[in-house]
């Protein structure tokens, strides 16, 4: 029914997950858990292996830090590839759009253009439900065109036609990059009917910056993406709006210079006239605040 791919680098973790998706999932199921303890692979690499040593149709790439909250999600999970033959990969996190510039998974826009479903366990051990939609738009499944990997699931064939770009970044982008590839053969959308935790928080610093832009560099295409069925987005108001949010999102990160100045000239902030005193105090933030 359903092969399950986890790099695992915590047994404790590990041992957690295994527990509750024995409890939770309801159908038949592979467990494939790749210990990347000592070999510290990337994660490319590893879901590449466990993709080709799954047995059933559905293959599903997860982190190790997650609980599932509800009863039977593997049978919503089936249901959904069932029901929708040109459906590649699903999540619980992505986006509509992915602008030319470096960016993560989100977009700018929050429901607009980002779709999810995710209960958050913060540092401070309360627990935060991010729900996000189009308005009025109560599909079972959101098309888009990125996808957060802390929980992909997606047909074997799919994994194995397109897999994991092991040219990237160790364990950044892989998500992504497959999710962009994905969507140009086949539909990708987030569901809403899988409930999850994640334990740990996205961490954002000046490796997550060079990662972008390095992955940037990596990309097949050097245009935005506008995922199926989203023509009610405008690429150009997006663009900019992308280009605003990830400086003021990262103006904080401890980076030099230099790599703040990739950063704008990457993103395009220079091309629009009402971000140049955005990008000169992205620019000056941590030389002022930290050196």
């Amino acid at each position: 029914m359903i092969s399950i791919v986890i790099c695992s680098v915590k047994l404790e973790l590990l041992e957690a997950v295994t527990h509750n998706i024995e409890a939770t999932i309801g159908v038949p199921y592979q467990l494939i858990a790749i210990d990347n303890r000592q070999a510290n692979r990337g994660l490319c690499a590893v879901y590449n292996e466990g993709a080709q040593r799954a047995r059933h149709d559905i293959v599903c790439f997860m982190h190790e830090d997650l609980e599932f909250l509800e009863a039977d999600w593997g049978l919503r999970v089936i249901d959904h590839f069932q029901d929708d033959l040109q459906l590649g990969a699903i999540g619980i996190a992505g986006a509509r759009f992915k602008s030319r510039g470096p960016s993560g998974w989100m977009a700018a826009g929050k429901a607009e253009t980002n779709c999810m479903r995710l209960y958050q366990r913060h540092r401070d051990g309360t627990d935060n439900l991010f729900y996000l939609r189009p308005a009025g738009d109560d599909r079972p499944r959101q098309p888009v065109c990125t996808l957060d990997g802390v929980w992909i699931c997606a047909r074997r064939e799919v994994a194995l036609e397109l897999p994991f770009n092991e040219a990237l970044p160790p364990f950044h982008f892989y998500d992504i990059d497959f999710a962009l590839r994905v969507s140009r053969r086949y539909g990708v959308a987030v569901v809403y009917d899988v409930g999850l935790r994640h334990f740990s928080e996205g961490h954002f610093d000046a490796r997550w910056m060079r990662a972008a832009l390095d992955y940037q560099a990596l990309r097949e295409e050097s245009v935005a993406r506008v995922a199926m069925g989203a023509q009610d987005l405008s690429v150009a108001t997006l663009e900019q709006r992308g280009a605003r949010f990830w400086m003021k999102f990262l103006r904080k990160v401890k980076a030099p210079w230099r790599l703040r100045w990739e950063w704008v000239l990457a993103s395009g902030a220079l091309g629009y006239p009402k971000l140049w005193w955005l990008a000169a105090k992205f620019l000056c933030y941590y030389p002022l605040k930290f050196r």
